[in-house]
């Protein structure tokens, strides 16, 4: 039985059943944020075969921040679901409900944009680890390349999409930044 670092998350088949469920948690946002704590712990590997102390430290750090990022996603893209779940109506044009929509989404745009951020770190740290691997390893600092881009690519997306319907704002637009959408409007 394979264990999550926190003992109260349960297994990874815990988890993988709480994904499959028709719930809004776990969702893309908490696999964008494992999937870069995958690649970081495949880097931190690397790293100590490689004889790197300060790499494995490096990502031994990402992987832990990107743990945390997939209990944040999780706790901000609740707050999601409970604003929308706010009743329709209650104020004559809804702009209650609209407005705590808005504010629950760009919450939950934060560790999203973490996520990227982090997933970057873990894609440098691949670069300088390249050329002190085995070729027995590269296979391995490939495989964290990939899983990388994948978690940066998903996390990208949910924060456009959290986005999208959004009036513009500085957090909004300092948050699309961060994703490298300059466009007036993403």
């Amino acid at each position: 039985m394979v264990r999550d670092a926190d003992v109260d998350a349960g297994t990874v088949a815990d988890f993988l059943g709480r994904l499959a469920a028709r719930t809004p948690t776990p969702a893309g946002g908490s696999v964008a944020a494992l999937c870069t704590a995958q690649a970081a712990a495949l880097v931190a590997m690397v790293a100590r075969y490689c004889e790197a102390p300060a790499l494995v430290e490096r990502a031994q750090r990402l992987v832990s921040r990107a743990q945390q990022l997939a209990v944040d996603d999780e706790r901000a893209f609740g707050a999601v679901a409970e604003a929308w779940a706010l009743p329709h109506g209650v104020s004559p044009d809804d702009e209650e409900r609209r407005s705590a929509i808005g504010a629950a989404l760009l919450g939950a745009s934060e560790p999203q944009a973490q996520v990227v951020e982090t997933a970057i770190e873990v894609l440098v740290l691949i670069d300088l680890l390249r050329p002190a691997a085995r070729a027995g390893l590269l296979s391995d600092l490939v495989a964290a390349g990939e899983v990388a881009r994948a978690g940066s690519a998903i996390a990208r997306m949910n924060v456009e999409s959290n986005l999208s319907r959004l009036p513009d704002s500085e957090v909004r637009s300092r948050l699309l930044r961060r994703m490298g959408v300059t466009k007036e409007r993403a």
